[in-house]
């Protein structure tokens, strides 16, 4: 099979590894436009718990998601990720502790409150750990650019 494998790719054909690469790559971007399309399928039944008008719903989720569209590109162009090297993670903590009280209200209650209060909570520290790492880096006389390797190194 190797020697079949190896004619194949000499003859300009794709490796196996790069199949399985294609393969797990194309698994992935179905995976992102599962989960997204969830979030939006959430996004709209919430929006009925509003207003029965299907305009209205479609006019706040199209400029609701004009708005994060534009908030993420002004983020990333001013190198917002850069500077707060801590906020991606408290997101994803925040995303997660989601996914876990999703979870649990299956069979308990939980107040909304809780739930946006434990988000902010994540993203909020995140914030202030990154702002506490830059005051240390310019306290030590570092830039904040040469320093990124070293972040996973210290936690």
């Amino acid at each position: 099979a190797s020697k079949e494998a190896a004619s194949k790719e000499a003859a300009g054909g794709p490796s196996q590894l790069a199949v399985a690469t294609g393969k797990a790559a194309f698994f992935l971007f179905l995976y992102l436009e599962v989960l997204d399309a969830s979030f939006s399928f959430d996004g709209v039944i919430g929006a009925f718990a509003i207003s029965q008008d299907i305009f209205i719903i479609a006019t706040g989720l199209g400029v609701g998601a004009l708005y994060i569209r534009s908030l993420t590109v002004y983020l990333v162009r001013q190198g917002t990720l850069d500077d707060y090297v801590y906020l991606e993670h408290g997101a994803h903590w925040a995303i997660g502790a989601l996914a876990v009280l999703l979870l649990v209200t299956i069979k308990y209650h939980i107040p909304e409150l809780i739930t946006g209060l434990i988000g902010v909570a994540f993203i909020l520290g995140a914030f202030l750990s990154s702002i506490v790492r830059n005051r240390r880096v310019a306290a030590e006389g570092g830039r904040s650019e040469d320093t990124h390797v070293e972040v996973g190194a210290r936690v």
